[in-house]
């Protein structure tokens, strides 16, 4: 996890970024941070979800690889980070862990959003 906080300091990520970063301590939640996939850079990984915090539109064709490569992309304004995401993110956690122990899991589990 130490790894995951040294990419996101002062000047290589957003204060938006790094108070959901701070969050996702607080909440003992699993992740990664700035990763990339076929060269596009994502701001959070929590299991299949790929996390954008964003200040700007968003990029289509981004969205569309993820897709394929079998993530669910979600987008969160900046502003949004202070506000009910705590409640929010315990949820996709819960759904996460409930879909990995599920007898019916192959790999591919379907994904909910709150």
């Amino acid at each position: 996890m130490r790894f995951q906080q040294l990419k996101l300091q002062k000047g290589h990520s957003t204060k938006a970024e790094r108070r959901f970063l701070e969050l996702c301590k607080k909440l003992h939640i699993p992740f990664q941070a700035k990763v990339k996939i076929n060269g596009q850079e994502i701001d959070f990984l929590i299991g299949k979800y790929a996390i954008e915090i964003d200040g700007h539109t968003q990029n289509t064709r981004k969205n569309l690889m993820l897709v394929e490569q079998g993530f669910t992309p979600i987008h969160i304004d900046n502003w949004a980070v202070d506000t009910g995401l705590e409640e929010w993110l315990k949820n996709i956690c819960q759904q996460e862990q409930e879909q990995i122990s599920s007898p019916r899991f192959q790999g591919q589990p379907t994904r909910r959003l709150p």
